[in-house]
């Protein structure tokens, strides 16, 4: 397997980094921290970028009287910063290549960063809170503007399938952009035959979709075969697999071993499956037995697919913090 390649990743500033939050602290998290040596961080906090000092008067999101407007208020004196975040917003975006960048982790529920899910309020201090809940002014343009990037919070990260969903993505992402710099069909052939089985438990029709882009029928430039090829791979990677799409894969790699392992490897590996049909083991488990069965046989096309580790093992954590998202 080929070593991983560091994805590019906008951090809100106040995780695991600065302490910039209203109060002054910074907020801690284990996923970030874990995550921190496999990636560069570009750390931003909108409300330092405006001027605001840390600590600060807590920020809020605040309907207007006529119920159109929301406006990003200081919670207490009702001091209006939508326009200063506003033009920062579209300014850092601007600024922003998003040839370098493989996706975003912000931080939940702020009413700057948050990227869905911010409270709104219908006035300052002990105001009602609205019924609907919308992006933040910062996270939710760069949600719009960036919407097949990879983009997630602390709070989501918390959960594996949302952060198993989300490490896939941004380095399969980072090994795109790497290959993406110096263009060359070859290497994009290579790319995809090693993410065959990951990207079939993804969506099997995509996979057929860029497998037709790769073979380029209509001789296209190689820079305009990777555009397409980019276009493609974002739309399979929204979407997290679903389980039936891994036992279809899972079913489909065993079919390299079937005639080869014994009839009791063959009772456990279709227990293993239906574990996991059953929420009982991770798809981990299944990947593990097919793994081994790859080594002894040394089926050295099954042993380069990404599948088996599309991101680092030592991100790898089945269990969630337990915390609402």
């Amino acid at each position: 397997m080929s070593k991983f390649v560091k994805p590019n990743i906008v951090l809100s500033a106040c995780i695991e980094h600065k302490h910039v939050r209203f109060d002054g602290t910074m907020i801690a998290n284990e996923f970030v921290k874990r995550l921190e040596p496999f990636v560069h961080f570009s750390l931003v906090c909108p409300e330092t970028e405006i001027g605001l000092p840390s600590p600060r008067e807590a920020l809020r999101l605040v309907r207007s009287e006529k119920g159109k407007e929301i406006k990003l208020v200081s919670s207490q004196t009702g001091k209006d910063h939508t326009d200063d975040m506003v033009e920062f917003t579209n300014q850092f975006i601007e600024d922003l290549d998003a040839n370098t960048i493989d996706g975003f982790l912000l931080k939940a529920k702020s009413p700057t960063c948050g990227i869905n899910g911010v409270k709104v309020y219908h006035g300052t201090k002990k105001a009602n809170v609205d019924s609907q809940k919308v992006p933040g002014l910062f996270g939710g343009t760069v949600a719009k503007r960036f919407p097949d990037y990879p983009i997630s919070t602390e709070r989501h990260i918390s959960n594996f399938v949302i952060r198993d969903h989300y490490f896939i993505s941004i380095f399969t992402m980072a090994k795109f952009r790497n290959i993406k710099a110096d263009p060359k069909m070859r290497q994009l052939v290579n790319f995809h035959t090693d993410n065959k089985y990951l990207f079939m438990s993804f969506d099997q029709d995509d996979l057929k979709s860029l497998g037709q882009v790769v073979a380029n029928h209509n001789k296209l430039p190689t820079k305009t075969v990777y555009e397409f090829y980019e276009k493609g791979l974002r739309k399979l990677l929204k979407i997290a697999p679903d389980k039936s799409h891994r036992v279809n894969v899972y079913t489909h790699m065993y079919g390299y071993f079937k005639g080869k392992i014994s009839e009791k490897e063959k009772e456990l590996f279709f227990e293993t499956l239906n574990d996991y049909q059953n929420d009982k083991v991770p798809y981990t488990s299944v990947l593990t037995l097919l793994l081994g069965y790859a080594v002894r046989f040394d089926e050295d096309y099954l042993l380069d697919q990404t599948i088996f580790r599309p991101y680092p093992k030592d991100l790898l954590q089945v269990a969630d913090s337990g915390k609402q998202l």
